[in-house]
C-alpha cells in the first residue's frame, strides 16, 4: 500500500465550544494531543462528531491555522469537507494541503440529488478551485446522514477521475459485510470502518483500521483492538465497546460524548454544542455514566 502510514486508530475528534460557539482552539489542541499521546495515528477534525457540518469554513481554516501556529502537528491531521457548496469546499481543501494536514475526508455534497457523475464532478471543481493541491483524498461514506453513498461503481469512477490521490475510505453505515467487501475489493486503499463493532473482521479482512468517535473517550482500548489485528483475543474488548456504543447513542450521541469528555476533564464547556444539537440533560448524563461503569470505565458527573 503506497500510503502505508494511513492506518491504526484515527479519532474523529470532537470539537469543544466556546459561549459564543466559537470553536476553542486551545482545549481543542489539548485533546488532540492527547489522543495522540494515547496512540491514535491520526486525529480527524470537523467531522460527524467534530461538528463540522455546523461550523464554517472560515471558523475552521481560523481554528486550523492557530493550531499550527501553536505548535501542532498538522501532519497528524484529517480535517473533513462537510458541505454542499463547492466554494466552500475548494476553501477547505486548499488550506488544509497549505497548512500541511496529512489528507482531507470529504464528504459527498448532500441536498441536491446528485448521481455519481455529480458528485465526481463537485469534487473535480472542489480541486480545481483549491488549485489542485497535492493532498490525498480520503472518502468519506455516511449515507444515512449525506444521503449518498460511496458504491463500488462510485470509488471506481472517482479513481478513474483521480487517480493516486485516493487513497482510502472510511465506511461509516456500520455493516460489517460492506467493509469487508471494501476491504476486498481495494486492497491499495486505507479502508477505515467508522463503528468499533466492525473493527476486528475488517482488519482480518486487510482493512486499514477505524476514523470514529468513541477513541474521543476511549482510545486506548481501541487501541488494543486495533493491535490484536483481527483476532479474537480482543473480543472482550470489542463486547465492551458494544456496550458503550449503545450507551452514547442511547443518551445522546454527540452531546453524550462531550458529556463524558467534560466529567473526565472536569471542564463544564465541554458539554456545550452548536445549535441545532443541544447538551444531554443531568438525568441523562448519569444514566449513561452508569452504563460506562457496567463496562468499568468510570466516570463521575462532578460538572
Amino acid at each position: 500500500m503506497a500510503n502505508s502510514d494511513l492506518r491504526g486508530i484515527v479519532t474523529a475528534a470532537a470539537t469543544p465550544v466556546d459561549a459564543s460557539f466559537e470553536v476553542d482552539v486551545p482545549r481543542l489542541a489539548q485533546h488532540c494531543a492527547r489522543l495522540l499521546e494515547e496512540g491514535c495515528t491520526f486525529v480527524s477534525t470537523f467531522g460527524s462528531t467534530g461538528e463540522g457540518a455546523s461550523l464554517s469554513t472560515a471558523q475552521k481554516i481560523a481554528a486550523m491555522a492557530v493550531l499550527k501556529a501553536e505548535g501542532a502537528d498538522l501532519g497528524r491531521h484529517i480535517p473533513a469537507i462537510m458541505t454542499p457548496s463547492v466554494d466552500e469546499a475548494a476553501g477547505m481543501a486548499k488550506a488544509a494541503a497549505v497548512l500541511g494536514c496529512r489528507a482531507i475526508l470529504v464528504l459527498p455534497p448532500f441536498y441536491y440529488g446528485a448521481g455519481d457523475a455529480g458528485i465526481v464532478a463537485f469534487v473535480d471543481e472542489m480541486l480545481k478551485r483549491a488549485g489542485r493541491p497535492d493532498i490525498d483524498l480520503l472518502l468519506y461514506n455516511i449515507p444515512q446522514l449525506s444521503r449518498f453513498a460511496y458504491t463500488p461503481a462510485l470509488v471506481d469512477a472517482m479513481q478513474a477521475a483521480f487517480g493516486e490521490q485516493v487513497v482510502g475510505l472510511k465506511d461509516s453505515t456500520g455493516d460489517v459485510a460492506n467493509g469487508v467487501m471494501l476491504a476486498e475489493r481495494y486492497p491499495n486503499l486505507s479502508i477505515f470502518t467508522g463503528d468499533d463493532r466492525v473493527l476486528t473482521p475488517l482488519l482480518a479482512a486487510g482493512g486499514a483500521g477505524m476514523i470514529g468517535g468513541m477513541p474521543n473517550l476511549f482510545a486506548a482500548d481501541l487501541c488494543a483492538i486495533y493491535d490484536a489485528n483481527g483476532n479474537d483475543t480482543a473480543a472482550p474488548l470489542v463486547e465492551k465497546q458494544a456496550a458503550r456504543i449503545a450507551a452514547v447513542d442511547n443518551f445522546g450521541g454527540i452531546g453524550a460524548l462531550k458529556a463524558g469528555l467534560a466529567a473526565r476533564d472536569g471542564h463544564p464547556g465541554w458539554c456545550r454544542a452548536v445549535p441545532p444539537l443541544q447538551p444531554i440533560g443531568a438525568n441523562a448524563a448519569k444514566q449513561l455514566f452508569e452504563a460506562f461503569g457496567r463496562t468499568g470505565a468510570f466516570l463521575t458527573e462532578n460538572v
